[in-house]
């Protein structure tokens, strides 16, 4: 029922989303700008980020089945933009905040968001991603 509600009133601020993301995903800097944390912590909610604010905060976005992939912030927000215009549903997507001590091991990411993943994100797939990160395997996201 919960989950009814969230998607009813994901459908009446279809507009509003609209709005808010044409400023969202104009470049590939894991930092977020203002408009992109505003969104977010719309898109999102409380209930789902427990409260994480993605204000002056620096992501990563994972997608593929396993969540192993990388994928730019740009395309990320595209895939939203055009799935919202098409269908007005939502994109399969979860935020996934990182501990301080996960925040110095991976570069300074505050969070993963992962997009598209079938599998859920496991500790042990989180730390895959942050010794990626940490590796340089990913290189430069910015």
């Amino acid at each position: 029922m919960k989950n009814y509600i969230r998607l009813l009133l994901l459908l009446a601020s279809a507009n509003f989303y609209a709005h808010n993301l044409d400023n969202c995903g104009l470049d590939n800097n894991p930092a977020l700008t203002d408009d992109e944390a505003a969104f977010l912590n719309a898109w999102f909610g409380e209930d789902e980020n427990d409260g994480f604010d993605f204000k002056g905060k620096k992501v990563l976005i994972v997608n593929g089945a396993d969540g192993l992939k990388f994928e730019s912030k740009a395309d990320y927000f595209k895939d939203i933009k055009q799935r919202l215009e098409q269908t007005g549903m939502p994109v399969a997507s979860t935020p996934i905040p990182l501990t301080e001590m996960e925040k110095i091991q991976s570069g300074g990411y505050d969070a993963v968001i992962t997009h598209w993943v079938d599998e859920p994100m496991t500790k042990e797939k989180k730390r895959n991603i942050i010794g990626r990160l940490a590796a340089g395997f990913w290189g430069s996201l910015s």
